[in-house]
């Protein structure tokens, strides 16, 4: 076991961004020998290892919650985080104290030294899945729910030697550049987590081309594959506060919001139920009462209900296109502050945002890739109606508050690096005392 220079918690976050985000050879060597150094703490752990484009953080989220219902000690491993680099990093919903990463950053900092010697230096998110799998491991999680980073295959998560099952969301073209340009080459990549004799849960809605993929890579694995019927839930009510329905003779309250919400239950559920047939104790209560309790910021998240503010980090068309649909379940007017990164399809997508609003607000995220607000809000104008560019965000929100009435909700989406500049603006504003 190892240990290095004494840190204090800035310092060792300030040490995970030390890191390059990519390494110069893809694959899965840097991870596995770091890993490896640490005393292979993932191999004391037990997982649901979820993949996917759109909806990975709130399945992952729903499966932590009902787990944690039932009374097991539940990790869950996301990202990106929105306000606290340490919310990638959590444990019955509480994020991974300050000294305790500070002191595993110290002994991930020794064995990096010792890989460096060896010519491996490993990317950022690689030290971060360490550090996940340290802290999961020390405080003997009982199951981890492990989300994928990017793509699948040559994820740093992918590490794991074996999973309860293996999730694969909705597939849709994000990171293209990376994982390929037609959506039977992303789902490949996605498939990736799969392990030999597995067992796999597919979102019910996905793409035809890209499940074609999933079943052919399931039966190259030999792996059961589920995907649940879509037309099995029995919906009583829709609205931007959540969804009320029934499935499997159960009544369900989910308080995150639109259809597309609903699939990412069926896809959980279904999880949920391979892990009970492995002799995980977990009750009709338990899942009714966990999804009940179910939260994650930045997925459709109520600031406010008067008025109505919203924060969504959708960022993609297919993202956009979810939200789009879950802003039409309210009649509302809608004002829109909007922020997007230039690698995005974001003509597209924020077209299809704009569409629906009476009020375009563009700003520009804090990020190097981020797409100036000029050219967004000209974009808009173009296609969809007058919109506006503002300098700061802070100065979007103060603009939309002067013309938030009860008969307007203002929806804030775009980028979960806008999420995260935004989201404390908003709670200052608008958050219920």
């Amino acid at each position: 076991m190892y240990g290095g220079i004494a840190m204090n918690y800035q310092e060792s976050e300030n040490y995970i961004h030390s890191f390059r985000r990519f390494t110069k050879e893809p694959g899965l060597k840097g991870i596995r020998m770091l890993l490896d150094l640490l005393g292979s703490p993932q191999k004391s752990l037990q997982f649901i290892h979820v993949a996917g484009t759109n909806g990975k953080g709130s399945t992952t989220a729903m499966c932590a919650a009902v787990l944690r219902e039932a009374g097991y000690r539940t990790g869950m491993f996301v990202s990106p985080y929105v306000l606290n680099f340490r919310e990638r990093i959590q444990i019955d919903g509480q994020m991974i104290p300050e000294e305790a990463m500070a002191a595993l950053c110290e002994e991930i900092q020794t064995a990096v030294a010792h890989m460096e010697e060896q010519g491996v230096s490993p990317a950022e998110f690689e030290v971060v899945t360490a550090l996940g799998m340290l802290w999961f491991a020390r405080q003997q999680c009982d199951v981890v729910c492990l989300e994928v980073g990017l793509g699948g295959r040559l994820d740093a998560t992918n590490a794991i030697d074996k999973s309860l099952v293996s999730v694969i969301c909705a597939i849709g073209y994000d990171h293209t550049q990376i994982l390929g340009d037609t959506l039977q080459k992303i789902a490949f990549e996605k498939c990736g987590i799969l392990k030999p004799g597995g067992i796999c849960v597919s979102y019910p809605r996905q793409d035809a081309e890209a499940l074609a993929e999933i079943m052919e890579q399931c039966a190259e694995k030999n792996n059961r594959l589920i995907v649940p019927n879509a037309e099995s839930v029995e919906i009583h009510t829709e609205s931007i506060f959540g969804s009320q329905f029934r499935y499997r003779e159960l009544d369900f309250d989910l308080p995150l919001a639109g259809r597309h919400q609903i699939y990412n239950f069926l896809t959980a559920f279904s999880a949920i139920e391979i892990v009970k047939s492995q002799g995980f104790a977990i009750s009709d209560k338990n899942i009714t009462n966990g999804i009940a309790k179910v939260a994650f910021p930045a997925r459709m998240e109520r600031i406010s209900v008067e008025p109505l503010v919203v924060l969504d980090g959708a960022h993609n068309l297919q993202g956009c296109e979810a939200l789009a649909k879950a802003m039409a379940l309210t009649h509302k007017k809608k004002i829109v502050i909007m922020g997007m990164l230039r690698d995005k399809d974001w003509t597209h997508a924020s077209a299809m945002i704009a569409k629906g609003a009476s009020a375009f607000f563009a700003v520009t995220p804090d990020n190097p890739r981020a797409l100036p607000a000029e050219e967004l809000a000209q974009q808009i104008t173009n296609v969809a109606g007058k919109a506006m560019a503002f300098s700061s965000v802070k100065k979007a929100v103060a603009a939309a508050k002067r013309l938030l009435d009860r008969d307007t909700a203002l929806f804030c989406c775009g980028s979960l690096y806008l999420a995260s500049q935004i989201r404390p603006i908003l709670l200052e504003e608008f958050a219920e005392k």
